[in-house]
């Protein structure tokens, strides 16, 4: 079987919601890849969707991911959310700053940003900063800093408002 053939199942089982079996192929996908950073973060996501959050986390930083991509980052902080660790979320995520308007210093993704995980897209992605502000807001909440929380909430639609999920 081929690597992208390999793929392609563990996408189907993902899309199917066959979680276990996505998490058994997308662990031999990793073995045969010699750990590519596209297919374990197919594991890791694997094993979010399959509440295997910390299994997640622990491969994310055991492969020394989280430096490489935001969305690396990114998927490693909701699986601390998950598991109601909101310091090291935040600390993961770094803490942001404000300037003296309240608007919020995103983070905006580089041109080499994105290139090691090689997704397809349809061209309309919700903006991965937007997603990072609206954590930090849930993580903040979580913390009871609300006035801070609403920061993050604000800084994530002016990111991208196409981030419904903050007025959730």
């Amino acid at each position: 079987m081929t690597l992208e053939k390999l793929r392609s199942v563990v996408r189907d089982c993902l899309g199917k919601h066959l979680y276990s079996s996505g998490i058994f192929f997308a662990d031999k996908l990793v073995t045969m890849s010699d750990s590519a950073p596209a297919d374990v973060f197919l594991l890791s996501q694997a094993y979010y969707l399959g509440k295997h959050y910390r299994r997640a986390l622990h491969l994310l930083r055991q492969e020394h991911l989280l430096a490489a991509d935001a969305r690396f980052r990114y998927l490693a902080a909701k699986c601390l959310e998950e598991v109601k660790e909101w310091d090291e979320c935040l600390a993961l995520l770094g803490d942001g700053e404000f300037d003296e308007d309240g608007n919020a210093d995103v983070i905006e993704m580089d041109s080499a940003e994105g290139e090691m995980l090689d997704m397809p897209g349809d061209g309309r992605e919700i903006n991965i900063a937007a997603a990072i502000c609206l954590l930090r807001g849930r993580a903040y909440e979580a913390l009871e800093n609300r006035t801070r929380a609403a920061l993050w909430y604000k800084a994530s639609l002016k990111a991208d408002p196409y981030c419904y999920e903050v007025c959730t």
